[in-house]
């Protein structure tokens, strides 16, 4: 008795589409453990995005019972502290160090780093 396998075909090999970051965020925050707020309490550092680019850096995670913020350095020298709502984070991504704000960005308050 003769068994026949096979050789399996290698067609040529597909090539690396690239992900925009917000889908593969989507799968990440669908698996079973990611826990959205452990991330948003330790994502210090980690650079924000809106729909028109780059915003800041999160400089510091501000919390307030049953309110949470990030305070956001924004601007060319990041003089500027946007206080953004964690109701506002569509994505986070902890591997890449990066948050993308929803499309209707609400900014609770700001403040000037003016060091005189």
């Amino acid at each position: 008795m003769s068994l026949h396998v096979a050789a399996p075909v290698h067609d040529r090999p597909v090539p690396r589409r690239l992900r925009s970051a917000p889908k593969a965020a989507e799968k990440i925050a669908s698996r079973r453990g990611f826990d959205r707020g452990y991330w948003l309490a330790h994502c210090q550092g980690y650079r924000v995005d809106g729909s028109q680019g780059r915003i800041g850096f999160v400089d510091a995670v501000r919390g307030e019972p049953g309110r949470t913020v990030l305070a956001v350095r924004a601007g060319r020298l990041g003089r500027r502290v946007l206080l953004v709502p964690t109701e506002n984070v569509a994505f986070i991504v902890p591997r890449a160090q990066r948050i993308w704000l929803r499309e209707s960005l609400t900014i609770v308050g700001s403040e000037s780093l003016d060091e005189a």
